[in-house]
């Protein structure tokens, strides 16, 4: 516990159980969300009025927020209204040069900026057992540890430089993603032979394809039989893969096989950007018919 106070902005699907987390690890909390605040506050934080409110009062502030532009606008307010020595912990993605760009324009006005994007799902998020990937200094990262571990069970300081967790995240989403679409495949295979989805993942996680995607995320929340939706909307999905295919692109890496993934992902989301996540399969599986 510190004496500390510690903000937050964006209490949407991610952003509201990890604020409500870090309060329950006992430290002094101040939330905003543009949505509307007093319903989506957790028990025991304060109601800021404004993000400015925040940016002036807070020292360490993360953010939890859906797009790049929410999350640059929100960048520059507490540019605006905060003070030196603050620092932000930046928990959405972004992708790499709108973290180098976020550390700028804080660094002009003295506050620090620890890029730290997290991975994990709402169910994660829920339990307090995210994994948080922090790119910044020393000094800063010291500073807004506190801060991270009151929503992370993992937490990997993987550089010193802005983009390097953002970098991070999109190697890990590319992977994740794609394999939402390999997966859903695979699955729409075996269904069509006969072959039961709830036994396919069982044989499956007992074989060298297990993973990540077939061992929690389909039998939660994309299956027939899941007890819930993701929590995750299609344009967030679009946007992370989207993210790494052009950061690849801009690199000149390969990434052949999960830009025909991405292809897929563009398809759903132009479906219904506001759709879950756990109408891929049902959309992949369909595709072949349309």
């Amino acid at each position: 516990m510190t004496t500390e106070l510690f903000g937050f902005i964006g209490l949407g699907s991610m952003g509201q159980p990890m604020a409500r987390n870090t309060c329950e690890n006992g430290h002094a909390l101040l939330v905003h969300d543009i949505a509307g605040t007093a319903d989506r506050a957790p028990k025991g934080a304060e109601i800021a009025q404004s993000n400015d409110e925040i940016a002036r009062r807070a020292g360490v502030i993360a953010l939890s927020l859906p797009t790049v532009k929410a999350n640059r606008a929100v960048i520059e307010e507490i540019a605006q209204a905060g003070h030196a020595g603050t620092v932000v912990v930046d928990s959405c993605t972004i992708g790499p040069q709108a973290a180098i760009d976020n550390a700028r324009i804080l660094r002009a006005v003295g506050i620090g900026y620890i890029d730290s994007p997290i991975s994990g799902m709402k169910f994660r998020a829920e339990e307090g057992t995210l994994t948080s990937m922090a790119a910044g200094s020393d000094e800063d990262f010291a500073r807004a540890r506190i801060l991270i571990d009151g929503y992370s069970q993992t937490i990997h300081h993987v550089g010193r430089e802005a983009g390097q967790g953002q970098r991070m995240k999109l190697i890990n989403n590319s992977l994740y993603i794609s394999s939402l679409v390999s997966v859903s495949e695979a699955l729409a295979y075996g269904e069509s032979g006969g072959l039961e989805i709830d036994h396919i993942l069982e044989v499956i996680n007992t074989c060298s394809a297990q993973s990540f995607v077939t061992s929690e995320v389909f039998p939660r929340c994309m299956t027939p039989n899941s007890p819930a939706p993701s929590g995750i909307e299609a344009h967030i999905i679009g946007k992370d893969l989207r993210l790494f295919v052009e950061d690849s692109k801009a690199m000149n890496t390969p990434s052949a096989t999960i830009s025909k993934a991405y292809e897929t992902i563009a398809a759903f989301v132009d479906e219904d950007a506001l759709q879950d996540q756990e109408n891929l399969y049902a959309f992949v599986r369909d595709a072949s018919n349309s």
